[in-house]
Parts: C-alpha cells; structure tokens; sequence
C-alpha cells in the first residue's frame, strides 16, 4: 500500500534535493571510501609487521587514519542541511584542490626518507590525526570541505581553538611529509596550508552570517587558530 505514496514523494522531490543527495553526499562518500579501504590495507599489513617498539606509533597513526577517513564517508553520508554556504567559483576551486594536494603530497617524486626525522614525523602526524579526529566527533554532520554553515559547535576542541579540525589537518600533512617529502611534496603541503588558511577566512564568514548572534560572540572568546585555554575560560 505504501509503494504508490513513495513514488510519488519521490517523484515531488525538487531538482535541489536531488543535486545535493548526489554531489553533496553520495559521491564524497564514495571518493572517501576508496581512501578507507587503503587504510585498512594498511593497518592490517601495519598489525601484521610490528617488530620493535616504534611499529606500534606507526599502527596506531594508520588507525587514526582509519578513524578520519571512515567519519569522512559516515559524516558526508549524513550531513545536516546546511543554513549558509559559499559557493563562488574561486572558493571551491580552492577548498577541494586544497584537499586534494594534502592527500597527493606523500606519492609525489622526488623525495627520500630522512632518518633522523621519521620519529618527530611519526608523532607529529600521530598527535594531528588525533586532534582532527577528536574535532570531528563534535563537528560530527556539520562537516564539509566548501565553507558552509550547519550548527555551531563550541564544546570540546571547538573551546580552544575555532578551527581545531583544520589545525589537526595541517600537523598532520606536516608530519606524514616531514621524513620523506621532495620539493614537489613540500609545495604541495606549502599550498594546502595557504588553502586551509583562506578556508578558514571564508567560512568565518559564513558562520557569521548564519549565526549573527552566537558567532561573534565565540570569536571573541575563543582563538581562531592555536588553542589557548586561558583565553578560552576567561
């Protein structure tokens, strides 16, 4: 009985509905999916070679990597209805290929491992996967990567720093090139700073147009980029 009824709902859906189901959600998903299932590759090969102690900080940096990457597919999937956006042609140019040179930087030629840098590397991606991780539990299905407005979040890492998901990105893209990067991976992380740094600057923006009561309020008090917990608690 109630196939007809569906149908019909289905086909009363406007175009809109339609375009974001597909390019908003569906295909992220599935663009991050791929990134998924090479990181289990890697974590099972990683838990298959633990010899000394320090496989254990490169076990535990792909399961973060894990983590990031499967809230990635399950948070676009079911993203919030956004209230603001910005999409001008120049912010989604730089928002996605931002994104995308952080993900291209470890494969581009050039580089050579640097001994005496893998353990500050290892850590320093270890603690930025963490703290994206952590920031994205509270952002949870506002996330996006063009600046768009769903709720605001200020709990958690969001009361030490306004952009703790962006923070976390860049320590990570850091340290996963850090050892072994070329010129060609360190310009590619170079860019995708500069990216997140406009990112931010947009969607504060957009923020404060969504939220013109509570945003301005929250800049005040808590700092854009570095955390700082006296700041945060006065």
């Amino acid at each position: 009985m109630s196939g007809p009824g569906v149908a019909e709902d289905v086909q009363q859906r406007p175009g809109a509905y339609w375009r974001d189901l597909v390019f908003s959600r569906l295909l992220p998903a599935l663009f991050f999916s791929i990134f998924l299932a090479r990181q289990l590759l890697f974590v099972w090969d990683g838990l298959g070679s633990i010899h000394h102690p320090s496989d254990y900080l490169f076990v535990l940096q792909q399961l973060l990597a894990l983590a990031y990457f499967t809230m990635l597919v399950v948070l676009y999937s079911t993203r919030l209805p956004k209230r603001g956006t910005d999409h001008r042609a120049a912010v989604v140019f730089i928002a996605f290929t931002g994104t995308f040179s952080a993900i291209a930087a470890p494969f581009l030629p050039g580089g050579s491992r640097r001994e005496g840098l893998v353990l500050v590397a290892d850590l320093l991606a270890t603690f930025g996967l963490a703290y994206s991780v952590w920031g994205l539990a509270y952002l949870r299905r506002s996330f996006s990567i063009i600046p768009e407005a769903r709720r605001l979040v200020t709990g958690g890492p969001y009361s030490l720093s306004r952009h703790p998901v962006y923070l976390g990105e860049v320590i990570a893209a850091i340290g996963i090139n850090l050892a072994t990067a070329g010129w060609l991976g360190a310009l590619a992380v170079v860019y995708f700073i500069s990216c997140e740094l406009l990112r931010i600057r947009w969607e504060e923006g957009v923020l404060g147009r969504a939220f013109p009561g509570d945003y301005p309020n929250y800049a005040r008090r808590v700092p854009r980029y570095l955390p700082n917990p006296l700041k945060a608690r006065s």
